[in-house]
């Protein structure tokens, strides 16, 4: 009898351990997230997780990608293959636009990174001051010269008439003509800014784009690098979404905090070559974090006139409100 009340025990604890154990959370399913980025300043504030990586929980990796051009990721995105990925904002209109909502708006990680470089004796202050000059500039039919010709007509100048622009295939032509003497007034975006002004001492940045664009536009920032997510995926898997941007808020804040190390990584993640100038590029590339939805302003003032200018250049339409419905 006494048995018999002992195996009733035994099997009622039995029971009861396998109900708790049903209770606790099954382990996370393995799970790759795949993260693309451009070399140059939008990958610049993720070169700490390249390096380090990143802890986003258990049975969770992490795989990056760093492409040259924006052309040799953009498929992956619209493809849902990549995640995240770090790309100039406009286009991020364009990725929202074709894959109607499934690209989101993550954060804005760059502002303006590109100048007017001009040797001392052309005396250039401002816009103003090209009135009547000769400069070359790359980034022909994108955004660069969308942003100068904009910025040449709220200041009276029309480009072609007031100003005359030659513009040449490569950011590197526009370097390589500044340095020889070829030219002696240029639009280049960072690195080639860090790298003319440091080979000749009397090139100098002549003109900070963002700083006019501020200034014609009421404070409004000029956001041109940022961060896109799957919609889906995000939708899926917030915690891991948050925890990921938590990183990449952290890792902004180190490269510009420490630009020495945050070279380094720059260089070993292979974002850029030269440590040495992506110190001295760090400080001028305006690597920032700006979550989606304090971000919204400006970008839509931004979106609205590049629309005004080429309506293809973001994708047809300016994004409506689900673009920055990431965090809501």
């Amino acid at each position: 009898m006494k048995n018999k009340k002992w195996m009733a025990i035994l099997g009622l604890l039995l029971v009861f351990t396998m109900g708790l154990t049903g209770c606790q959370s099954a382990p996370a399913e393995p799970q790759t997230v795949k993260v693309a980025t451009l070399a140059g300043p939008t990958g610049m504030g993720m070169a700490e997780m390249i390096v380090g990586g990143v802890d986003l929980g258990k049975n969770i990796t992490t795989e990056f990608t760093v492409a040259g051009a924006p052309d040799q990721i953009t498929a992956g995105v619209i493809s849902g293959e990549y995640q995240i990925a770090a790309v100039p904002t406009n286009l991020a209109a364009v990725l929202f636009n074709k894959t109607e909502g499934k690209v989101i708006l993550g954060a804005v990680n760059t502002l303006g990174v590109v100048n007017i470089v001009a040797d001392d004796a052309e005396g250039i202050k401002s816009i103003a001051d090209l009135k009547g000059k000769t400069m070359i500039a790359s980034g022909q039919g994108s955004t660069p010269e969308f942003v100068l010709n904009y910025l040449l007509q709220k200041n009276g100048l029309t480009p072609g008439v007031d100003v005359t622009i030659n513009y040449v295939a490569e950011h590197s032509e526009a370097a390589t003509l500044l340095v020889s003497g070829g030219a002696t007034i240029a639009m280049i975006p960072e690195p080639f800014v860090t790298t003319v002004t440091s080979k000749k001492p009397n090139l100098k940045v002549a003109v900070d784009l963002t700083a006019a664009w501020e200034e014609a536009n009421n404070g409004s920032k000029l956001q041109m690098g940022c961060l896109v997510i799957n919609k889906e995926w995000a939708d899926a898997n917030p915690k891991l979404v948050e925890s990921f941007m938590t990183a990449y808020e952290k890792s902004v804040k180190n490269v510009n905090d420490n630009p020495v190390e945050g070279a380094k990584n720059i260089v070993t993640a292979g974002i850029m070559a030269d440590a040495a100038l992506a110190e001295k590029a760090i400080p001028n590339s305006n690597i920032v974090f700006i979550p989606a939805q304090d971000a919204q302003a400006d970008l839509e003032e931004y979106y609205t006139i590049l629309a005004g200018f080429e309506p293809k250049a973001i994708g047809g339409k300016v994004p409506g409100e689900d673009f920055y419905s990431f965090g809501k």
